[in-house]
């Protein structure tokens, strides 16, 4: 499986870098903002994109509007520390998890 990593805090996508690593999971970049994590999917196509939520610039909501325009079959795993509803129903409404 490859899964690309999107979250701004740069220490938490090398942790979750040598955590899914560990598990036999491939990595195939990191990224830190939402644009990036739109260029680094239409180059790397991965299986799972693994994103922050809450980004500067552009969330990770408006990245994942992009990709699935594009990308209807993406699969998209949000990650938040945030309880935030709007961001929450926001992104069920993409069909993200």
């Amino acid at each position: 499986m490859q899964v690309l990593v999107v979250d701004d805090d740069y220490l938490v996508c090398q942790s979750l870098q040598t955590i899914l690593q560990a598990a036999g999971i491939e990595v195939v970049d990191l990224a830190h903002s939402g644009e990036e994590a739109v260029r680094l999917f239409r180059s790397h196509r991965p299986d799972v994109l693994l994103m922050d939520i809450r980004m500067d610039k552009m969330s990770g909501i408006k990245a994942s509007q992009l990709i699935l325009a594009e990308f209807a079959s993406a699969k998209i795993l949000f990650l938040t520390t945030f309880q935030d509803d709007e961001y929450i129903i926001q992104a069920l409404e993409l069909g993200v998890k």
